[in-house]
């Protein structure tokens, strides 16, 4: 193939051969033998805007920030709306970007101005095979072509295929771009609004996404955060021309989701499994904390106000497994869990995050808005471990079981916010020794069924020294008393 017919061969598609030789024969003698007709014929192409139709085409792979112009044939992955913008000289430009790729790989193009019109007046199409003329350079998200008003973008008929690449989690490094991921929605967060630097306000959303090789999360901005409303934990989204960046201050990989980039739902289905933590390996201060356990205690929901004058909630839980048990503390909607379930049933609790209670010094778990509590079929088997009374000691909390002895009288006293109580003692003993218990508020009332040598089990009652420096274990809304 001569050089003309490699030249013609790029611009086929918008002029004859018989018009194109003729073009560049008249070329040719108007120059007056200055150029032979490969250079003519370079002319030609460039009077009709492909003015890098005599470079030799390059593929994606090989298209770095230092190929500078570039020439190749690529097919459109997908097309985002162009934005207006003002020029220092107060003049409008106009900016849009597509995503396009062959069988190596895929790049970003930016259209500038009238480039940028083919997108909005709709000449390109997603699926369409494009031959592109621009300059390569470094861009935010990894290497990109521009293409202003001299460059080339236009119609090819060659057949292009295209690279379909989908990272997993676990191989996603900071700075990597053009990612493509599929994964299993495991939290969603709110929507923060939030102040720029230039004065306008933008959105920002996260998502938790698993697959079978770990977790990620994928951080949404303006408009992108709008998709966080159709979602619900299980849902499968894809993600297309995402980027990868360390957040500052968890100092973690994250997924950016731009205006650039896609996130939509999808019917592929991704492995993924929660890991469970058994209840006696977690300490305080764990984040992102599952368990499996089995219901043993529910608590009111309590009413309170919060410190920006707004209504909250508050209950709790006691869940056990083969390992321990743990109080978990619920708060505001999701509370109206605590009147689904009922006692031994087995829930299951994603995305917890475990502190210390400073005043039982017990390791407990709270779920927040990003956590996820729910119903499960699991078997999970508890066993409460009851303690002799000869082994407790104070500042523990304990379960134990034995036959009562002693039953005091009910009294009601005024606590020093005003309002009325009741208190009463019990004394049970044991094989290994006899311990005065307290029962505080609604707790009180069940001496009222109880008769001496009535056995029962006392669960997490608070160990401490009350009267006459003597042990005790104190019995309040936390704690729970089965009569056997």
């Amino acid at each position: 193939m001569t050089d003309i017919d490699t030249i013609y061969k790029k611009l086929s598609h918008v002029i004859s051969k018989e018009d194109f030789l003729q073009r560049t024969q008249e070329k040719v003698e108007n120059m007056g033998g200055l150029c032979d007709e490969a250079m003519a014929a370079m002319l030609v192409a460039n009077e009709l805007g492909f003015s890098d139709a005599g470079r030799d085409s390059i593929k994606v792979e090989n298209i770095t920030p230092e190929s500078g112009p570039v020439n190749f044939i690529a097919r459109i992955v997908s097309i985002f709306d162009i934005k207006e913008f003002t020029r220092n000289d107060g003049t409008i430009g106009r900016v849009g970007n597509l995503i396009v790729g062959d069988e190596t790989g895929k790049v970003k193009l930016t259209l500038w101005d009238n480039m940028a019109d083919l997108i909005k007046i709709g000449k390109l199409k997603v699926g369409q095979t494009v031959q592109v003329s621009g300059f390569a350079k470094q861009g935010y998200s990894g290497v990109e072509v521009n293409i202003g008003n001299n460059g080339v973008l236009t119609e090819s008929e060659e057949e292009v295929d295209v690279a379909s690449s989908s990272q997993k989690i676990k191989d996603i490094k900071d700075g990597m771009g053009d990612l493509n991921l599929t994964g299993k929605v495991l939290e969603v967060s709110e929507i923060r609004t939030f102040q720029r630097k230039d004065g306008n306000s933008g959105r920002v959303g996260n998502l938790l996404l698993g697959d079978e090789t770990g977790t990620l999360r994928v951080t949404l901005w303006d408009e992108k955060t709008d998709f966080l409303s159709q979602l619900e934990y299980g849902d499968i989204v894809e993600l297309i021309n995402a980027y990868a960046r360390e957040n500052a201050f968890t100092q973690k990989v994250e997924l950016q989701i731009g205006n650039r980039s896609i996130i939509r739902k999808s019917e592929k289905k991704v492995e993924y499994k929660e890991e469970f933590t058994p209840i006696a390996e977690i300490k305080a201060e764990m984040n992102n904390v599952n368990i499996s356990g089995r219901v043993l205690d529910i608590s009111e929901v309590r009413a309170f106000e919060k410190k920006d004058g707004s209504a909250g909630r508050v209950g709790n839980i006691l869940l056990g497994d083969s390992t321990g048990k743990i109080r978990l503390t619920l708060w505001d909607e999701k509370t109206d869990f605590l009147e689904e379930i009922d006692f031994d049933e087995t829930v299951e609790v994603l995305n917890a995050y475990s502190r210390e209670n400073t005043f039982s010094q017990q390791v407990e778990l709270s779920l927040g808005a990003r956590g996820i509590i729910q119903k499960s079929e699991k078997k999970v088997e508890y066993r409460e471990k009851f303690t002799d009374i000869a082994d407790i000691i104070p500042g523990e909390s304990y379960s134990v079981q034995g036959k009562v002895t002693e039953i005091g009288e009910l009294r009601e006293f005024e606590k020093e916010d005003g309002t009325e109580n009741v208190v009463a003692n019990l004394q049970l003993k044991d094989e290994t020794g006899s311990i005065r218990l307290t029962l505080w508020g609604e707790q009180a009332y069940v001496i009222e069924d109880l008769d001496i040598d009535s056995e029962i089990q006392v669960i997490d009652a608070y160990a401490k020294y009350g009267l006459n420096e003597e042990m005790e274990l104190s019995i309040g809304n936390r704690s729970r008393v089965i009569i056997l």
